[in-house]
């Protein structure tokens, strides 16, 4: 895949805050999104920076009210996980995910792989890593279709829970990603406790890579590192053609971001198939 421009930046949007005394009542709402029909998944195009055809998403949760617009997925998302809505929300969002993958394996001929992310409340039940499992073999779809993305939170709130559940995942053939690499304190100790198969490199360091010598230096041992562990790195934020040459240059697996694509419908994310 050639790219001569880089795609212009998304358009901030005004982001939505609800004020502290109205929080009681996007609680509210956000409990009837789901039955309403107001949740969804957008899915944005992950690069391989060589090799095969491009097949992979990671899905993206999204909430658009019919009064408040578009809700920003960190004003609701942190609802979500302390009132334990994100276990009906969670669960709904993995059956989806999995049900548009195999969908599109179906319509474009491809072993299209789909990318979920992970709550720590979700993995501190072994029944619901079961669940998804089951479900996996109802619907035939072969476990390594399934990315799982986590970041640390999971191992400070869960550690030995989340562990044994990732473990069960990954027997079963399903992927884990430690997302967010590299802006926590605890991610080199996780690679040695988590069955991780590949890790996605910070947006905001990514995109440090072209300014930064240090950055493009610990970006460098990242790689190495992760590819003697035989682990598969993925940049994400990379939004300029500089940054998509550079990541490429310097060995990244994998590339996320504006430059190769906006977050899709299902619907555009099987045109997308077509035409890449």
């Amino acid at each position: 895949m050639s790219h001569s421009t880089a795609l212009p930046a998304e358009p901030r949007r005004r982001a939505l805050r609800p004020a502290r005394g109205a929080q009681p009542d996007l609680m509210d709402e956000l409990r009837l999104a789901l039955r309403r029909g107001q949740l969804r998944l957008a899915y944005q195009p992950i690069h391989r920076m060589r090799g095969a055809d491009p097949s992979s998403f990671e899905a993206l949760l999204r909430w658009r009210h019919p009064v408040l617009g578009d809700v920003a997925p960190e004003h609701f998302i942190d609802l979500a996980e302390r009132s334990g809505l994100i276990l009906e929300i969670g669960d709904w969002a993995f059956r989806a995910a999995a049900a548009e993958c195999r969908r599109l394996r179906a319509t474009s001929g491809r072993a299209v792989h789909v990318a979920i992310n992970v709550s720590p409340l979700q993995l501190s039940s072994r029944t619901t890593v079961q669940l998804w499992l089951r479900h996996l073999q109802d619907i035939d779809l072969p476990p390594d279709a399934i990315s799982v993305e986590i970041t640390e939170r999971v191992m400070v709130r869960h550690p030995e829970a989340a562990a044994g559940q990732l473990r069960l995942l990954a027997d079963a053939g399903v992927r884990i990603a430690l997302d967010d690499f590299g802006v926590g304190y605890s991610n080199l100790a996780m690679l040695g406790q988590l069955p991780v198969h590949a890790l996605k490199f910070d947006r905001s360091l990514t995109q440090a890579l072209v300014d930064s010598e240090r950055h493009r230096t610990i970006a460098c041992s990242v790689v190495d590192m992760a590819h003697r562990l035989r682990m598969q790195v993925v940049a994400e934020g990379i939004e300029r053609t500089a940054q998509a040459a550079l990541t490429h240059e310097m060995g990244f697996d994998f590339g996320q971001g504006y430059w190769y694509g906006r977050p899709l419908s299902a619907a555009q994310a099987e045109q997308w198939l077509r035409a890449a």
